[in-house]
């Protein structure tokens, strides 16, 4: 590795915890139905040092191997990867500090069947962050926490997932697309359609009724074109409203 990748490699990656916020880390007690604990609170202080949406060194977790111990992987920075369950709530803290009184809560589906769900916890000091749609797939990169042990929404005891993060990006096919953000769009197409329909009907060749004109009945002259629509007539106007409408400017600026 060149010394400049090392650099930016250094410089991009997710803090590492210090052996302090290690050891506190550490004393986290999985299976429990407590989760604002001492082991909490080193996570949340690293997480303050994140760069938004830093997915640096951050890797999709065997959900199945953090469940069975979790000791072995907590505090690891896992790249979770889901559908929004629809569940975002302000979880309030025992402890306040530059992380504020409250951390965010989401809940994402990261496996169907079975389902599985992972419980996030955005350090979101001033209640900023805005939750995607109910179904909407994101990316979060977060240090794993414990095993939670809560109640599902049955009421039966439920063994959650716990991670800690910062911010969360939307992927790009399930990001919000407006319908406000077409209308200019199609109302512009519309006008467009409109004047070239109105261009081409006053472009049309205009036929002379022979009922009106004195030429004999059989004569050439019973179809006379004018001057001008002989003109249109031999040099039909395009296709492209936009060139029509400069062809006919053109046209009217001949003597």
């Amino acid at each position: 590795m060149s010394a400049l990748a090392l650099i930016l490699t250094i410089v991009v990656a997710v803090p590492p915890l210090t052996d302090a916020q290690r050891t506190r880390l550490d004393t986290a007690v999985d299976d429990s139905a407590r989760l604002d604990e001492a082991a909490l609170y080193p996570l949340i202080e690293n997480a303050l040092s994140w760069s938004d949406h830093d997915e640096a060194g951050a890797t999709v977790p065997d959900y199945e191997a953090l469940l069975t111990d979790p000791a072995f992987s907590r505090g690891e920075v896992c790249l979770i990867e889901g559908k929004f369950a629809g569940r975002a709530r302000r979880y309030d803290l025992v402890r306040h500090g530059p992380w504020g009184d409250a951390l965010t809560e989401w809940v994402l589906v990261v496996h169907d069947e079975p389902e599985q769900v992972a419980v996030v916890y955005f350090v979101d000091p001033n209640d900023e962050l805005i939750p995607p749609r109910t179904g909407a797939h994101v990316r979060v990169p977060a240090r794993f926490y414990k095993v939670w042990a809560d109640r599902d929404q049955d009421g039966q005891p439920t063994r959650y997932l716990t991670f800690v993060a910062r911010s969360a990006s939307q992927t790009p096919e399930d990001a919000p697309l407006s319908v406000f953000l077409f209308l200019p769009m199609v109302g512009g197409l519309l006008a467009l359609a409109v004047v070239y329909l109105y261009v081409r009907r006053l472009s049309r060749p205009r036929i002379h009724d022979p009922s009106h004109g004195r030429h004999p009945a059989g004569s050439a002259d019973d179809v006379m074109l004018s001057g001008a629509d002989a003109e249109q007539a031999r040099d039909p106007l395009p296709d492209d409203p936009a060139e029509a409408l400069r062809r006919l400017a053109e046209q009217h600026r001949e003597p």
